[in-house]
């Protein structure tokens, strides 16, 4: 028998035919999903875990020496970011309420004025000189005074100043007491009409999330004139 003849392999160059599919690539090696980068804590931003930096003492040490002579100043000579001043049924709110108008209008004559916890509205003439004239102008109170709408009112002017301030404390605490779970008072301050049987200067209200409301008048000098309990 012949001896068999071993041809060497080479390779086929020739490109394969249109339409022939296509060799699988060599699948990429495995690697494992990357871990999510920790996201720092508000302390950890702020705060180093050891030790305390030399420049970072020097300035928490000015910090604490500034904020004490902040407040030596404060105690001193007094500032309009009072605590409570911009809190307007507190009697050092009402009081800034009062200069505002005072600084703005040169006048703290007013129509009325509705107090809220934390702002006020007031409506003030628009002719000083002149109050007969219905036209007049609200302003917004927050600590700062700014004017929000005009219009016309025939409700008889008075000075805002002749109100104590320190009567206004006690108001809303008598008619909270008069609803279950109450919510913002409000104090409403106007002159009485002449013909009114009760010389109501004031009325405090307020009401809870059932709409139960209840309202108490009072006179100028806070005294109880009548009480409305929720009916």
């Amino acid at each position: 028998m012949a001896p068999r003849t071993w041809k060497q392999y080479r390779p086929d160059d020739t490109p394969d035919p249109d339409g022939a599919p296509a060799r699988p690539s060599k699948p990429a090696a495995y690697k494992p999903p990357q871990q999510p980068k920790k996201v720092r804590t508000l302390e950890e931003r702020t705060v180093r875990r050891s030790g305390i930096h030399p420049v970072g003492l020097l300035i928490a040490v000015g910090g604490v020496v500034a904020a004490l002579g902040a407040a030596v100043v404060f105690a001193v000579a007094g500032s309009e970011d009072v605590p409570g001043a911009d809190q307007p049924q507190t009697d050092k709110g009402f009081d800034a309420l009062v200069a505002a108008l005072q600084e703005e209008r040169g006048s703290s004559v007013v129509r009325n004025a509705i107090i809220y916890p934390d702002y006020a509205v007031v409506d003030v003439p628009y002719k000083l000189d002149n109050t007969a004239d219905e036209r007049e102008i609200s302003f917004y109170w927050d600590g700062e005074l700014r004017e929000s709408t005009r219009g016309t009112g025939d409700e008889e002017a008075f000075d805002l100043a002749d109100i104590d301030s320190a009567v206004l404390d006690g108001l809303c605490a008598h008619v909270e007491k008069l609803v279950e779970d109450p919510e913002d008072c409000s104090i409403y301050i106007a002159k009485p009409h002449a013909e009114d049987a009760t010389p109501e200067w004031l009325r405090a209200s307020t009401s809870n999330e059932f709409n139960q409301s209840a309202y108490v008048e009072f006179a100028l000098d806070g005294t109880v004139l009548e009480e409305h309990p929720p009916s």
